[in-house]
């Protein structure tokens, strides 16, 4: 006994060592930036998801982790919006997050396609399958054990609907509502409540509705841990009562959860048809040919790992553990659709970090969780420093909001409509601040010079006519 007490006493004390060195924070840096010009173009596509039986049911950890049936169909949602010089596909998948590995290998079949961004998100359900993070420690608390055939099945899919999606690129309005439905939500801490409802929708010349994208934050957790079958939850529920395309995409959605209070506690398809209300309640700006279309990414580097879960005692030997495993940068993404900045966050930040980050970024702007990467959830600092709120889901230290918030203020900014200057105001021209893409990106100084640049083009005119001194095509 005095042997072995020995051993785990050193065996504390040497995990309590600082093993790796502290990373040094830097300024957040903008990587890349593109901005589109006349008529928007829009697809969009459905592709099921049927890996073979039996896969893991994730979204809580369990000691029996294989599927009973599947209550539900689910699938990949895609939608392609593109402008000239810029093109952006959103996908929405029913599993509960988005490993970084998942992202990377869609991305890397999608060359061809020469997109500007994709923005692959997770509706967040915790009844999808499992099976796809490649990760000893992370399998085991949420997605189950790895399975390179799901990881694979996942990867074709996504690719698919993506190519069917940029295949069906038809002209489109956009036309954008805002909302609430918090009736629908409660703060799981007691906290703010968020329910913030939005809806870019995209319909043809036609009228016939292309595609629907809707953001809301709470959790896909109807159908409970004790469930046992493939199902997509209330998201699913609700993007599966449409005829149109519709993707999904969660909020702040950290500790926002489902209100059983109000009715949706039955099946996730009474809580579906409760939010289809409130959207078709929402009114919608004029339907817009023309709109801003930009993307921009920028990353900053990541405080160390340290698990909110672990025993303060244990936080040392948990950050060395942790070190090699998480994520040394943050890469964010802010997309424009007219009125409306999208701000993509790898990560389920708390309805208090939201706001926070939608002040930063400007008018307009709302969060798109659980998109590219996954980070953990990310807390405020203060709740951090009292071990309260989501603390206990984190994996990184209290410095994580603050330094994502610059980030995320860097690519709204450079998304961001230039400022239109009176004629007398322009004597000297105005920079801009633009990354190239692929040589797809160049400046130009005068209005003539853009109409003589775009002769022929349908939109040219509007073009010209709307051209500060210096503009980006």
């Amino acid at each position: 006994m005095g042997v072995l007490s020995a051993l785990v006493v050193g065996t504390f004390l040497l995990g309590s060592l600082r093993w790796h060195s502290l990373r040094q924070a830097s300024p957040p840096r903008l990587e890349e930036v593109a901005w589109g010009a006349g008529p928007l173009l829009a697809g969009a596509a459905v592709v099921p998801l049927e890996p073979a039986p039996p896969v893991p049911v994730a979204g809580f950890a369990r000691l029996h982790w294989m599927e009973e049936g599947r209550r539900d169909p689910v699938a990949v949602r895609a939608l392609v919006v593109q402008e000239s010089s810029c093109t952006v596909a959103f996908v929405s998948v029913e599993i509960m997050l988005v490993p970084g590995k998942l992202e990377q290998a869609v991305e890397k079949r999608l060359r061809d396609l020469n997109l500007d961004r994709l923005v692959l998100a997770a509706t967040h359900t915790h009844a999808g399958p499992g099976g796809f993070w490649d990760d000893t420690f992370f399998e085991r608390l949420a997605t189950g054990p790895y399975d390179r055939a799901v990881f694979d099945h996942l990867v074709e899919r996504s690719v698919r609907a993506v190519r069917e999606a940029h295949a069906a690129l038809e002209p489109a309005y956009l036309s954008v509502a805002r909302g609430e439905a918090k009736a629908l939500v409660r703060n799981r801490n007691g906290n703010e409540v968020d329910g913030r409802l939005v809806s870019a929708r995209f319909d043809g010349r036609s009228g016939r509705t292309v595609g629907e994208l809707v953001i809301f934050p709470s959790h896909a957790t109807l159908l409970g841990g004790s469930n046992r079958l493939i199902s997509g939850d209330w998201p699913g529920a609700l993007m599966r009562g449409r005829k149109a395309p519709l993707l999904l995409f969660q909020g702040a959605v950290g500790d926002q959860t489902p209100n059983a209070q109000v009715g949706p506690g039955g099946p996730p398809e009474n809580y579906a048809r409760a939010l289809e209300m409130r959207l078709a309640a929402l009114e919608r700006d004029r339907p817009d040919p023309w709109p801003e279309l930009a993307v921009a990414t920028a990353s900053s580097i990541l405080p160390p790992a340290d698990a909110g879960a672990s025993p303060p005692f244990l936080r040392r030997v948990a950050q060395n553990l942790m070190y090699g495993v998480l994520s040394e940068r943050g890469r964010v993404m802010a997309v424009r659709l007219g009125s409306l900045t999208l701000l993509a966050i790898p990560g389920e930040p708390v309805a208090e970090v939201g706001r926070r980050w939608r002040a930063g970024a400007g008018e307009g702007s709302e969060v798109l969780s659980l998109a590219g990467d996954y980070l953990g959830y990310v807390e405020t600092s203060d709740r951090m420093a009292e071990m309260a709120g989501e603390t206990v889901h984190t994996y990184y230290g209290p410095e994580l909001a603050d330094r994502l918030a610059g980030t995320v203020q860097i690519a709204a900014e450079a998304v961001r409509p230039p400022r239109r200057y009176p004629a007398a105001s322009r004597r000297q021209p105005r920079p801009v601040r633009t990354v190239p893409r692929r040589g797809r990106m160049r400046t130009v100084k005068r209005s003539a010079e853009v109409a003589q640049l775009t002769a022929g083009e349908p939109w040219c005119g509007r073009l010209a006519s709307h051209a500060p001194r210096w503009i980006t095509i």
